[in-house]
Formats: C-alpha cells, structure tokens, sequence
C-alpha cells in the first residue's frame, strides 16, 4: 500500500534491542526463510493468519468463521474447527467474526505519521534512558522507502534509532535511505558458509557478508555484529570459528553471541508453518561457554 508499511508488533520497553528504554517495530516481509526463525509470521510479506485452538469453542459461537471463508479452508471435525493451511488465503474475513479471539489476523497497514504517533509518546522514557526506537522484523530493510521517511521524522524529533538486519540488502540504497538516520546498526551474522547458508536460510551469504564489510568501511555509526546460536547449525565449532576468523581477518570487532531459546517453536502451529527444525531445549550455560570459547579461539 503506497505510503504505509506492515507492521506485525509493536513492543515497548524492549530493553534487549539497544541502550537504553525502546520501542520495538516489527516489519513484516523477510527475504530469508530461516528454519529456526524466532519471528516465523514476519516471513511473509502480507497479512498472517492466527489460529489458537485452545480458545475456539465452535458450540457456543454457531462457526461464524465457517460462513466467512470463501476459501473453503475451515471445517468441523469431532467438535473442533479444522484450518486448512493450503486452502486459506490469509484474507481475514473469519478473523474479523471471530468474536472468541482464536482467530485473529497479525499485522496491519500504518502510516509514517500513525507509526511515529504510537511510538513518540515513549519519548520521555527514551530521553531519561538514552533509549529510542529500533526497526526490526522480519526483515525491516525490505520496506526501505518507508523507513527513510520514518527516521527522518523521528530524528526531527530527537529520537535515537537502530536497526536490526540480517544484511540482505541493497547497500546503494540502505547506504543513501537509511544509513544518514541511524545511530546503531545491529547486523545478524548467521552463517559463514555459502552452502549452508543456502541450506539453512534458502539464499547465499554472499550480499550479507559484502554489505557487512562494506558497513564496516563507511558507516559513521556503530555496526554490532550478533551471531545467534542455533544447536546443531550455528552454534558448531566449525562455523563459529570461520566467523571469527572472518571478523579478526577484516578487524571486526562489536560482536556479541545471542543463546537459542526455543519459545518460537509454539508459534508454528498458531500460523500454519511447517519446519524441520525443531529443537525443544534452551541453551544451557555449558553450551554457551563452548560457543564462546570457539569464537575466542580465532
């Protein structure tokens, strides 16, 4: 929609995205098609449809959502409502006669102006903390016209911005849209492989890698470098050493580890989302110590 972005969330005092206080926005749309993505309903770039089983109760609401759907994908079996992901197109129709919530669509259309209104009024906590407000997603960069515009209005008004990226990008237009109007740049580094970057995140790591050099040759602003730990893909000596080495070789050196957690596993089922992917467990401290003393090998 021409002048407004998707938007999926919108979180307040989110402590972990940069100094300070800040406010969150999570844009919808992502360019990689990660097997453990903590956020799987920013992959896709338009609306999502929830589905919380637990509480739907098809005998007092006369299935509402059965008449709505034009895709045919909803159903009755054994008293319980049945979505076929395949059939459903995401359209919202039975969500907005959902009156139980079990339904509901994620993400909506804002504008420049809607977007700061909701976030400005955070304003005093980000200027008593040196906080501010950090795109993230998804993959916000996908939506790069709108966040011009965006952070222009929100520097106008003396508010600090970061970014959250996994570096697929145009670093022409990243370089001459949004890299005049930030003040921190945190930039996921995943996998150091290009197979298993293929593998593991559909696409090649090669635009990440070269728009993370070419950031930490030009960019005024801090660019830290954040390696989520996946078990078994990440987190293994032999990758975490070639980051390492890759960062010493290139003198990178703002790099933080972020432990897996597994609290995004709950959402693939409420979205429909399928993947093979499917560790259960959090990182123990064990765990993390030996990511750790692999990166400080190299």
């Amino acid at each position: 929609m021409n002048g407004k972005a998707y938007i999926f969330d919108i979180k307040r005092n989110a402590s972990e995205d940069g100094p300070g206080i800040r406010t969150t926005v999570f844009f919808k749309g992502c360019p990689l098609s990660c097997s453990w993505c903590q956020n799987p309903e920013g992959i896709a770039a338009g609306p999502s449809l929830s589905f919380r089983a637990e509480l739907c109760h098809p005998e007092d609401c006369g299935l509402p959502c059965f008449k709505a759907c034009n895709a045919k994908a909803i159903s009755l079996a054994d008293r319980s409502l049945r979505l076929d992901w395949e059939r459903c197109d995401r359209c919202g129709r039975c969500a907005a006669v959902c009156s139980n919530h079990a339904l509901e669509q994620v993400g909506q259309w804002l504008s420049v102006d809607e977007l700061f209104y909701r976030v400005a009024i955070d304003k005093p906590f980000f200027d008593a903390t040196g906080g501010g407000v950090t795109a993230s997603g998804g993959e916000c960069t996908m939506q790069m016209n709108f966040l011009h515009e965006f952070f222009k209005k929100l520097k106008a008004a003396g508010i600090r911005t970061a970014i959250e990226t996994n570096g697929m990008f145009n670093f022409g237009r990243f370089a001459r849209l949004l890299l005049p109007w930030l003040d921190l740049i945190y930039f996921d580094l995943k996998l150091i492989d290009e197979a298993a970057s293929i593998r593991h995140t559909g696409h090649s790591n090669r635009a990440i890698l070269d728009n993370l050099l070419r950031l930490n040759e030009c960019a005024a602003v801090p660019v830290k470098v954040r390696i989520p730990l996946i078990p078994g893909i990440t987190a293994t000596d032999e990758n975490l050493r070639g980051i390492a080495k890759f960062l010493r070789e290139h003198r990178i050196k703002q790099v933080s580890a972020l432990p897996y957690n597994p609290l995004w596993l709950d959402k693939l089922q409420r979205f429909g989302i399928d993947t093979e992917y499917r560790c259960g467990a959090f990182m123990s401290d064990a765990e993390l110590e030996r990511c750790i003393d692999s990166l400080q090998a190299c």
